[in-house]
């Protein structure tokens, strides 16, 4: 029988948790990206740059984070400093979205029994942050 070649761009994957977590988030940047070159200021960080063209260039670059964040974990020969930059800017723009969303847009107004929804927001954000920092460190670590 004949070997195969070990030539393949396509790396053998085991479903670990590390590996889900990296493809969520990467999913959840790429959809924030997307998000920013449709125009959709629901999102703070869009909201508090308000400026289209900038939107859609942040969007753009988030989807490349994104993708950039997922094809390492299955293809061979990316260059491991594209992924630490990506993982670097998804950082730091989620840390802006925590700024933006919960606490320049997020504490205009709030209320009396408004505080709840203010702090489930705020713990989402940092539930999301949690596993950003988780694989973001032992990446660029490497």
């Amino acid at each position: 029988m004949a070997k195969k070649a070990s030539s393949t761009m396509v790396k053998a994957v085991a479903l670990d948790s590390n590996l889900l977590l990296k493809i969520l988030i990467g999913l959840l940047f790429i959809c924030i990206g997307i998000q920013g070159c449709l125009g959709n200021n629901d999102n703070g960080l869009y909201r508090a740059i308000d400026n289209e063209a900038f939107n859609i260039i942040l969007g753009i670059v988030l989807i490349l984070c994104g993708v950039l964040m997922i094809i390492p974990s299955f293809f061979k020969g990316i260059n491991n400093a594209y992924v630490k930059i990506s993982l670097g800017i998804i950082s730091i723009v989620w840390i802006l979205v925590i700024v933006f969303s919960d606490f320049v847009y997020g504490l205009k107004g709030v209320n009396g029994s408004e505080w709840f929804y203010w702090l489930e927001s705020l713990i989402y954000h940092l539930m999301v942050l949690l596993p950003i920092i988780k694989v973001t460190v032992p990446s660029i670590k490497k």
